[in-house]
């Protein structure tokens, strides 16, 4: 790692630096400021489009490669054979940025050493449409460092390196330039790279490198947002002095990050005339201000500090927005330690842009400081929350769902350029008062309880002293409704309302159920005697009707084949009886009371029904059907409905095809019996179109079954058009 002499003045020394001793000093410091410069967090790169040049060797596809986030390779940008004349190359912002400080790395790793740009300046647009004709504005460097030669300030924006040794060994490597730039204005929408001819000897012909052939290869060019270790904000910021300082000192040294190094009046007599002023770049609000002292020796000088802050340049005659005196008994810190300055230790509004400090003390060679720590004010906000992994909204306040169990919180700390990973804490107000720390923006908590409470938190600086701004949110956890004291309230009154006609309810449950069992076994009575009476109506005729072929069997026993007759009639009567004893039997089994069963036994009666006649069966029955019950009065009245109807087709329609349909609607079951017959008109003055929905006389035992169980019937039906039966019934 190469030290530059351009860090020694970043290090808070200057020329006046002579002797061996001295520089081997200056020397350690500016190591010391460079390892602190490397050990700066950097933020993923800034995403930059359109790369565009005024001269370019190679192809277009070798200029993008110049913001690939690729940093070695042999292609480029490459002004050559143009290397006489100024050079510039410009890209643009995917986004416009939006920084305080940048980190600009250049990258020169095409297998060349010693052809790194040699001269070149950096800058920056707000342009809508950046152009290498564009409004161009030098970014203000205030750290760099090269891998190989030494980079010095050229000028605002500017930095030439020293011409490298003609000596060109094996282990010269490729060089990178790294720089740290401050962004006026906090915005930009592209960049500029400027490169500038050189000439090592007078009679030497100007070239953008150093060394033959005088070109370069930029390999890379890299920007991206500069991420501090520390929450100071006056680190690096420019300082200056009213007076002179002691020799080898700079005013630098308060803002350069090294406690080693201090600053104080060349003279011993200058008193409160004599100031240190520090330019923060921008007005910003303060948490607090740190004065340190280095802790060795003269501590009697850091005593009476009057710390003055100013929104406006104070050198034009601007007043002071905040003043205040720390050590006004004249005290001092002990070895080590560092006076805070917060607010209310003064008068105005605790915010500016520049500080001036300055000693009311008699002690000779007064102020004496080490260095001054600016930290602004930080608060954390919540930007997400997750009520039990669903996102809410976020505003002024936080409204939490009733029954939430698990509350998450995503925060940000809106500080360009600080950084992310510091320590936080918070805590919920009536509920968990104890504070949490993190250090991670995302918290996940159990959810409040249902009523109000507060989130708070606060961040810590790099300093180790917590922000005096705390956040606050407002949390709603909404009850559900038994949760309320109205609901409570109005249970306790429907319970004494409960307990009151608790007595009456009773009496008329049991009357209820006295009416219910009679209710039962009136139905049992009605149940029996409907059995008894098809028994009597299908069983009796059939027997009574196989008694009388048995007697007329006895009159033709000599007569053989009326005696084949009259057992082939015998036999059918007796399966007519055994059918109608199964078809009882079914409807009166418990176990058959069910949609799913009577689907399979109407089915299949249908199908039995007709096969002997001839007639072509079409079944169009449900694959699945959900469990509901069906009382044994409706299955047998839907069975002897069914049963008619296909009788009729069966003697009087003449059908070649019949179709039987059985549908669930929601609790409404239907079924369609329909034939191709020759259909009939009951009323044939009043049909329309040659259709119409009839009542016939030969219907009234069929319709006066479906309105027992509370169903319909409905046939449609015309001459020549064959009918339609379709009976439907709530379950």
């Amino acid at each position: 790692m190469t030290v530059n002499a351009a860090n020694v003045k970043s290090c808070g020394l200057s020329g006046r630096i002579n002797g061996g001793g001295v520089r081997g000093l200056a020397a350690a410091l500016c190591l010391c400021g460079f390892l602190l410069h490397a050990t700066l967090l950097y933020a993923e790169p800034i995403r930059l489009i359109q790369p565009e040049a005024t001269v370019h060797a190679g192809s277009l596809d070798d200029l993008s490669c110049v913001i690939d986030g690729v940093t070695a390779g042999p292609r480029g940008w490459s002004p050559a054979p143009k290397v006489s004349e100024p050079q510039a190359l410009v890209v643009r912002c995917e986004h416009p940025v939006e920084a305080a400080e940048l980190d600009i790395d250049l990258f020169f790793l095409a297998g060349r050493p010693m052809n790194a740009i040699a001269d070149f300046a950096l800058c920056y647009t707000t342009d809508a449409e950046p152009s290498l004709a564009g409004n161009w504005l030098p970014l203000e460097i205030q750290r760099f460092s090269a891998e190989v030669i030494t980079l010095r300030r050229a000028g605002p924006g500017r930095l030439i390196s020293d011409p490298p040794p003609n000596l060109m060994t094996g282990t010269v490597p490729d060089d990178v330039y790294r720089v740290e730039a401050r962004l006026p204005g906090g915005r930009a929408t592209g960049f500029r790279l400027e490169a500038f001819p050189v000439k090592r000897h007078a009679n030497q012909a100007a070239g953008l490198s150093w060394h033959s052939p005088y070109d370069f290869s930029l390999t890379e060019f890299r920007v991206a947002e500069h991420v501090r270790e520390t929450t100071n904000i006056a680190l690096q910021r420019p300082v200056k002095a009213s007076d002179p300082l002691e020799i080898l000192m700079v005013p630098g040294a308060l803002t350069d990050g090294l406690p080693a190094t201090i600053a104080h009046p060349g003279k011993d007599d200058l008193g409160s005339n004599f100031w240190f002023e520090i330019d923060l770049g921008r007005v910003v609000h303060f948490d607090h201000i740190g004065l340190r002292s280095r802790g060795d020796e003269y501590l009697e000088r850091f005593s009476r500090m009057k710390v003055r802050s100013y929104a406006k340049d104070p050198s034009a005659g601007a007043s002071p927005v905040w003043e205040g005196m720390i050590r006004a008994d004249g005290s001092h810190p002990a070895r080590g330690e560092v006076d805070i300055v917060r607010a209310e230790m003064g008068q105005g509004t605790f915010h500016g842009r520049y500080l001036r400090i300055s000693s009311e003390s008699k002690v000779p060679f007064s102020p004496q400081l080490a260095e001054v720590e600016v930290y602004e004010t930080r608060r954390p906000e919540v930007i997400a929350a997750l009520a039990d992994g669903r996102e809410i909204p976020v505003s002024d306040s936080l409204e939490l769902p009733p029954g939430t169990r698990r509350l998450t919180l995503s925060l940000r700390i809106p500080q360009s350029g600080m950084p992310a990973d510091l320590r936080f804490r918070w805590r919920l107000r009536g509920d968990l008062e104890t504070w949490q720390d993190s250090y991670l923006m995302s918290i996940d908590m159990p959810s409040p309880p249902p009523g109000k409470t507060t989130f708070e938190a606060q961040a810590l600086h790099s300093d180790g002293q917590w922000d005096a701004t705390v956040y606050r949110l407002p949390v709603v956890t909404r009850q559900h409704l038994w949760q309320t004291d109205f609901f409570r309230w109005s249970a306790g009154g429907a319970i004494v309302l409960f307990a009151l006609g608790l007595g009456i309810l009773g009496s008329r449950l049991r009357s209820a159920r006295k009416l219910a069992r009679m209710k039962a076994e009136t139905a049992l009575a009605n149940e029996r005697s409907r059995i008894a009476r098809d028994i009597h109506d299908d069983l009796g005729v059939s027997l009574t009707q196989i008694a009388m072929q048995c007697e007329v069997m006895e009159d033709d026993f000599e007569h053989p084949e009326r005696m084949r007759q009259h057992v082939a009639e015998l036999s059918g009567s007796a399966r007519a009886v055994t059918r109608a004893v199964d078809e009882i039997v079914w409807a009166v089994t418990p176990g058959n009371d069910t949609l799913e069963k009577f689907t399979a036994f109407i089915g299949q009666f249908v199908e039995n029904c007709l096969r002997p006649t001839g007639i072509a069966c079409r079944l169009a029955l449900p694959a699945e059907l959900p469990h509901i019950a069906m009382e044994a009065t409706l299955r047998h009245h839907l069975y002897l409905v069914i049963r008619e109807a296909l009788n009729n087709i069966i003697r009087h329609a003449h059908a070649r095809t019949v179709h039987f349909t059985l549908t669930l609607e929601g609790r409404t079951l239907s079924l369609v019996l329909s034939d191709d017959g020759a259909g009939f008109d009951p009323s044939p003055d009043a049909i329309p179109a040659g259709q119409r929905l009839f009542s016939g006389n030969g219907l009234s035992n069929m319709r006066k079954r479906m309105d027992e169980i509370g169903g319909t019937l409905e046939i449609l039906s015309a001459p020549g058009l064959g009918a339609v039966l379709t009976l439907q019934l709530k379950l």
